[in-house]
């Protein structure tokens, strides 16, 4: 089975770049030839015509030009059991695209809940005597916030299907400062420093031919310095890197996530992608070619800055 961060580092290579598009479903926020679809239909149905064919146009305007993309699932589980559906439509759809999948969920608990979250995302799940997958996504965020022993049902999912993880660190925004920020009295360390050590830790038993860990972490891409600080502890752990575009991070902004090689991070994207097109009148056609050069200019951005630096 190959190792989660190979098969990053492949498709990254593939690509020739290190920028994912984040999908997140905004019914308000997408053009009206989507919106008018089907409406006569009961509104579940509607919902997942919506989200689906949306996120089908983004799929199809990206697969050729980046290595993955990145599925936050709140925004498709405020819309129900219809938004859930439409998220196992999409996720079908990536992977069918043969693109990474990374779902932005943020998951964890204690115990048999943590090895629960795992299952379903990771791993698999026991039905009636057999063990079968449920999303089986490539890789996941989960909170550390509840200890390191909570992480490991995780851990042991990516060990054994040869799935990923990001563990946040220090996140893209300002609020990140309340907890993150706070200094351990013992160590004199930041809590973000000490969370970075507990994920290079968990990520030795999972490095694979490339040098690098399925075990990453999530920096934001809006605390360059902290960036700088986290990847000499990090060394061997990918970054998952939000805060690109819409939030304010520009290319010059991500370099400190990468290492000397240029890997080490993937740097994600969502509205400055998909809901940057212009009026709501647009064209379906004319809406594929708009987030097709919103990626290439993202691409442009950061393969640049990575050169520059």
């Amino acid at each position: 089975m190959k190792n989660y961060a190979d098969k990053l580092i492949q498709a990254i290579e593939t690509t020739g770049n290190s920028c994912i598009v984040g999908l997140d479903p905004r019914i308000e926020s997408m053009p009206e030839f989507i919106t008018r679809k089907k409406e006569n239909a009961k509104v579940e149905d509607r919902i997942i015509e919506a989200i689906s064919y949306f996120h089908k146009l983004v799929i199809n305007a990206v697969s050729e030009q980046v290595p993955g993309v990145k599925l936050q699932v709140a925004f498709y589980e405020q819309y129900g059991l219809a938004g859930m559906k439409a998220f196992e439509n999409t996720l079908n759809y990536a992977k069918e695209k043969n693109l990474i999948t990374i779902v932005d969920a943020k998951r964890n608990d204690i115990g048999s809940t943590a090895e629960a979250y795992a299952n379903a995302f990771l791993g698999r799940t026991n039905i009636f005597g057999e063990k079968l997958p449920i999303y089986d996504v490539d890789c996941i965020t989960v909170s550390p916030f509840l200890g390191q022993e909570t992480l490991q049902p995780f851990v042991d999912a990516c060990v054994e299907y040869g799935k990923g993880l990001f563990i946040l660190v220090k996140t893209s925004n300002p609020g990140s400062w309340d907890l993150q920020d706070l200094k351990v009295e013992s160590t004199g360390e930041e809590v973000y420093q000490g969370l970075a050590k507990m994920v290079a830790k968990l990520g030795e038993t999972t490095i694979g031919k490339k040098g690098y860990s399925s075990i990453g972490a999530v920096v934001g891409a809006t605390y360059p310095d902290q960036a700088y600080l986290l990847r000499k502890i990090m060394k061997n752990n990918i970054f998952l890197v939000p805060g690109y575009g819409a939030q304010g991070a520009t290319g010059k902004d991500i370099v400190n996530c990468f290492n000397s090689d240029k890997l080490g991070a993937v740097v994600n994207a969502s509205r400055s992608i998909t809901y940057n097109y212009g009026p709501k009148t647009i064209s379906e056609s004319d809406f594929v070619a708009r987030v097709e050069k919103n990626t290439s200019e993202m691409i442009e951005d950061v393969n640049s800055a990575l050169e520059s630096n």
